[in-house]
């Protein structure tokens, strides 16, 4: 009992606090979605009200949360792709020195500005830039390649870039947690390393898998630097539709939009805990 009272007055004021931080804007957000805009004032005014939310549908905004929530999935799956092999050769057949060198290998890039990092992409697959260079000077091209920038497959290469990161080292905590004794005992009755990885591997990470990808999909589905940079000038997503609301001081519809995305993210984390136990990344190692 008096450990447990020692915990709760030591972990007390953190709770407060992102308490305080966290859930007092998110529970703001929420009641301030249902208020309405005065057009003559340009401010809100405390009038319950669905309006808000009805507005979401005119001007194309479903479309756009829709394409957010596609572009940020298509993302989240394609860095799990890339990032599981990483994962698994760092973990597995790298030394301990060479691991902690790949691991910063991934870190290095954020020691830079965001926007540097999504400017640089612009270099690269640019009219004149590196790629478009490197395939007309090998003949597979006679011209430049127009799409490979300002579309959305540029736009996919930055959000990539930037959040492979967020999924290597949950699934490099996953890894973590496999017990040896299992791979052996898997080693011992014939089955070779594709079988354990499908069979052992796999299923024991799934946690860090879904955690892997909920981090990529919450960030790159509030991302507007590589949208603006690379996805071109009709590009849009949904940090973006906000920041057009909040310019003409529409509160309750920036906050309405916010409060169904909060509801999503919400929902994928209740979904995905129940599917593949995310809560158990967390818990002590036996």
């Amino acid at each position: 009992m008096f450990l447990l009272r020692r915990g709760l007055a030591l972990a007390g004021p953190s709770f407060l606090l992102i308490a305080a931080l966290g859930f007092v804007p998110l529970g703001v957000i929420l009641v301030w979605s249902f208020w309405s805009w005065d057009p003559a004032s340009y401010w809100i005014k405390p009038d319950l009200s669905l309006a808000a939310y009805a507005a979401i549908g005119e001007a194309g905004r479903w479309s756009v949360l829709v394409s957010s929530f596609a572009k940020a999935f298509l993302a989240a799956v394609l860095c799990l792709v890339i990032a599981y092999p990483a994962a698994l050769a760092i973990h597995f057949v790298a030394r301990p020195k060479w691991a902690l060198v790949l691991m910063a290998a991934f870190t290095v890039p954020f020691f830079t500005s965001y926007l540097i990092r999504a400017f640089s992409w612009r270099l690269v697959l640019g009219r004149t830039g590196l790629f478009n260079t490197w395939l007309m000077a090998l003949g597979i091209t006679d011209e430049p390649l127009d799409w490979l920038l300002f579309s959305d497959f540029a736009l996919m290469v930055g959000l990539v870039a930037s959040y492979l990161p967020f999924a290597v080292f949950p699934l490099l905590l996953s890894l973590r947690r496999v017990e040896p004794n299992l791979l052996a005992a898997s080693q011992d009755l014939g089955a070779g390393f594709v079988r354990t990885l499908f069979t052992v591997i796999i299923p024991l990470t799934k946690p860090g898998i879904f955690a892997g990808f909920l981090f990529v999909f919450v960030m790159a589905a509030g991302s507007s630097t590589e949208v603006q940079m690379l996805g071109g000038a009709g590009a849009s997503m949904i940090s973006i539709m906000i920041a057009d609301v909040m310019r003409v001081v529409n509160f309750p519809l920036a906050f309405a939009i916010s409060a169904i995305v909060l509801v999503v993210l919400f929902l994928l984390v209740l979904v995905g805990n129940a599917i593949f136990g995310f809560t158990r990344l967390f818990e002590d190692f036996k």
